[in-house]
């Protein structure tokens, strides 16, 4: 009888033993595994004009953010136009923890909507955008081959307008983004109806809009027109495949052509490269700004993540691998001259004003209404899918 307690003792220990053994191999897989079935997840839609520098620097982000915090995060990165963009968020087609369109003219325009379309959150959060700060910066340029800018020695938009007027007018074959969709399409509308108007963009008024004059202007550009499409990356790697045949002048942004000589296609393809045209008229900047968005469906635990990936985008090696896409960095980061140059058909410094983008929210709200009526006059069609 002693015998078989002191074995029923042995059994237990045992089997209490083997117990502990297994909650404790448990526990230290829970701790390995764990983490990737629930790692940390946050979203950013971005202008896809950055797309090549965030495919680079996301890579990196996420190792730095698993030595830093010993757990791994998820970064999911969209390129998309921004126009596209905001309109899909305000339409809550997708829920980003951070948007960052192409410029910081597109803010105020979707916390406008926002008010007006969820007067309930704003009532409960404010603002969709309350704070953002510029990542990198770009300016709109007129884009065209070697060969093309030979011929035609393109200064502007007002040479533009005069060779889409000219008896060589068939040569012109006009480009830009949907400026209800991309932030370049929008901004070069801008800058057209501007030199259209014998104005600064933050002198244009409702009544310009109105003007036989700029209508009938803007209409004699957008008749040369032959692509309008939905996001300028996409647009101008479009250009450079179906090259000057196709597209021999796009409107766009600085860095995408450095971004695409320094890939080496306009060269292999067409034996030429592409070449900005700063506007003499002047230009506008996009500054890419970065916003946390101030939504329901972001946790607080994603907004803490969102400013680190922030932070970690404006170091200055950071910034400094955005130059080699063609970006001027927003933080003090001295230009490369070896990749600002003509050789990438860029200049270091830009030999053109740089005009305001404070423009009256009521003129941006309605000068794509002007942009249908010249683009209806001008036979360009949009680009579709």
């Amino acid at each position: 009888m002693a015998q078989r307690r002191v074995r029923r003792r042995r059994l237990l220990r045992w089997a209490l033993l083997t117990l502990l053994l297994v909650l404790a191999l448990a526990y230290e897989l829970n701790k390995v595994l764990a983490p990737q079935r629930g790692a940390l997840e946050i979203t950013i839609v971005y202008g896809s004009e950055k797309q090549r520098w965030m495919e680079e620097v996301i890579p990196l982000f996420q190792e730095w953010w698993m030595e830093r915090h010993g757990e791994p995060i998820v970064v999911r990165a969209i390129p998309m136009g921004s126009g596209e963009s905001m309109n899909q968020i305000l339409h809550t087609q997708m829920l980003p923890t951070v948007w960052s369109p192409a410029a910081s003219i597109w803010i105020p325009l979707a916390n406008y909507l926002w008010r007006e379309i969820y007067p309930k959150y704003y009532r409960e959060y404010g603002d969709l955008v309350q704070e953002w700060k510029p990542l990198v910066y770009s300016p709109i340029v007129i884009i065209t081959w070697e060969k093309f800018q030979e011929k035609h020695r393109i200064t502007g938009f007002e040479s533009l307008h005069s060779l889409a007027t000219s008896n060589q007018s068939k040569e012109l074959k006009f480009a830009h983004t949907d400026p209800r969709l991309s932030n370049s399409g929008f901004l070069s509308v801008v800058l057209e109806v501007s030199v259209a108007a014998g104005k600064k963009p933050e002198e244009l008024t409702m009544e310009d809009l109105t003007r036989e004059d700029v209508r009938s202007w803007l209409g004699a550009l957008e008749s040369r027109g032959v692509l309008y499409g939905r996001s300028t990356g996409f647009l101008v790697k479009h250009a450079v495949l179906v090259g000057p045949e196709g597209i021999s002048v796009l409107v766009a942004y600085e860095n995408l052509v450095i971004d695409e000589n320094i890939a080496g296609e306009p060269l292999a393809r067409w034996g030429q490269k592409l070449i900005t045209v700063y506007p003499e008229e002047g230009t506008l900047l996009s500054d890419h700004p970065y916003c946390i968005l101030n939504a329901p469906w972001v946790s607080e635990e994603q907004r803490r993540a969102a400013q680190e990936l922030l932070d970690f985008l404006l170091r200055p090696e950071i910034q400094a691998k955005a130059m080699k896409h063609g970006f001027r960095p927003v933080v003090d980061v001295p230009l490369d001259g070896e990749i600002f140059s003509e050789k990438y058909g860029v200049e270091l410094e830009m030999p053109c004003p740089v005009l305001s983008s404070n423009v009256s929210g009521e003129v941006l709200w309605r000068i794509t209404d002007l942009w249908v009526v010249a683009r209806t006059y001008g036979g360009g069609y949009a680009e579709q899918g």
